[in-house]
């Protein structure tokens, strides 16, 4: 599970978006994740993608970007509140800042990559410890 901050087109970002840490990215990310999507599912390893987006934004990026792994939003902050996410506040809302869980069946979190800061890189380290994992 990869958390990040936001997806979509430049117009709908706050302003100074680029200038926020961490906040560039996430298409990138999404798309690493996709073009490893089919070696990770032959391996059994599942993908999720979490931000605080509505989900009809997601929908809407994954569709236009292809994407075959489910974007689930927690634009009410559950998730980030039960295991206590990271977040940073980006003109009036809250996002989610970019990480991985590497989650086992039984759902314990046995890996995090935390912060992220080579998206390249996390994606290799979180893919390679999920494969340790089955």
């Amino acid at each position: 599970m990869f958390t990040y901050p936001s997806t979509g087109l430049a117009t709908s970002l706050p302003p100074d978006w680029d200038q926020v840490p961490g906040a560039v990215g996430c298409t990138l990310e999404n798309r690493l994740f996709r073009d490893r999507h089919p070696d990770l599912t032959a391996a059994g390893i599942a993908v999720h993608g979490v931000s605080t987006q509505r989900p009809d934004e997601q929908a809407a990026f994954a569709a236009a970007e292809s994407i075959p792994f489910p974007l689930l939003s927690d634009m009410d902050l559950h998730l980030a509140a039960a295991l206590r996410l990271p977040t940073f506040r980006a003109g009036q809302d809250l996002k989610l800042k970019r990480l991985i869980l590497v989650i086992d069946r039984s759902r314990t979190i046995r890996h995090v990559i935390f912060p992220v800061l080579d998206i390249p890189v996390a994606i290799t380290e979180a893919t390679n410890a999920a494969h340790t994992l089955r």
